[in-house]
């Protein structure tokens, strides 16, 4: 019996440091792959250009439809564009490097950027499940603050959804915007809203991206801001399409545009 243990312990021993070996590795394997900055930065580009900088057009021409659709992107794009642009950049740099494992399921990604002022950054992520992992973005600004946590959020793994909360700023550390972004990769289409979660006069107002398969009208935004709401739709490729706005048009009717950004009725 003395005799048999030996190999049965010598094989156990093996199995355990196996085991333990393929484990480590196996954790170190489960590298995350981030999202694009589409997940986080609405991509306002993709809308119309400024009807108002148009060609001259004839008197009895007009682009009411499609400049007030313009103008009211543009306030949104306005409100979160400021402080958007340092954690958008900080993201983008860290999107470019090679991540270091730090253990216990958990990666990190660093980058520095700037010329007369540095930033740098740190995109801590963390295993939560085998479906989603957490990510935790700390954004430093050389001689003003070190390590803020800008923006953290959780991230599926298959990379088709995304929530984030988005804080103010290094001066007013509370939770002002929430972000969530859906994709599907195999039809090509996606949707991103963000929403103001800070207390003020427009906590609750949201406005949402979103690219779909309508042949007619493959993008539209959904605008809830100051007591009303506002359905664009257009075409990508033409740039026609059409705005609805009870409380601005007095009627709950589609006006339309063409690719000319010109005024003309729905079908």
């Amino acid at each position: 019996m003395k005799r048999n243990i030996i190999p049965i312990l010598a094989t156990a021993m093996v199995l355990f440091f196996t085991f333990n070996s393929c484990s480590k590795k196996e954790n170190q394997d489960t590298l995350p792959e981030l999202p694009p900055v589409d997940a986080l930065s609405m991509d306002f580009s993709q809308f119309i250009d400024n009807p108002a900088q148009a060609p001259a057009m004839k008197s009895e021409e007009s682009y009411v439809n499609a400049l007030y659709s313009y103008v009211t992107v543009a306030l949104w794009n306005g409100v979160v564009a400021v402080n958007m642009i340092v954690p958008v950049a900080a993201y983008l740099a860290c999107l470019d490097q090679t991540p270091v494992y730090l253990g216990d399921n958990s990666w990190q990604w660093s980058a520095t950027w700037g010329g007369a002022v540095s930033y740098s950054a740190r995109l801590v992520t963390t295993r939560i499940s085998n479906e989603e992992f957490n990510a935790e973005m700390y954004i430093s600004k050389t001689g003003s603050y070190t390590d803020f946590k800008w923006f953290e959020g959780t991230v599926r793994y298959d990379r088709t959804h995304a929530e984030w909360t988005m804080y103010e700023s290094p001066l007013n550390n509370t939770p002002w915007l929430n972000i969530e972004w859906n994709m599907d990769w195999e039809q090509g289409l996606s949707d991103i809203t963000y929403t103001i979660v800070q207390n003020g006069e427009e906590y609750g107002s949201y406005i949402t991206f979103g690219i779909t398969d309508d042949p007619d009208y493959d993008a539209f935004y959904t605008i809830s801001y100051s007591q009303k709401e506002t359905a664009i739709k257009w075409n990508l490729s033409t740039k026609n399409g059409r705005v609805m706005d009870e409380v601005n048009f007095g009627d709950a009717d589609w006006h339309c545009w063409d690719e000319l950004l010109l005024d003309v009725q729905c079908d």
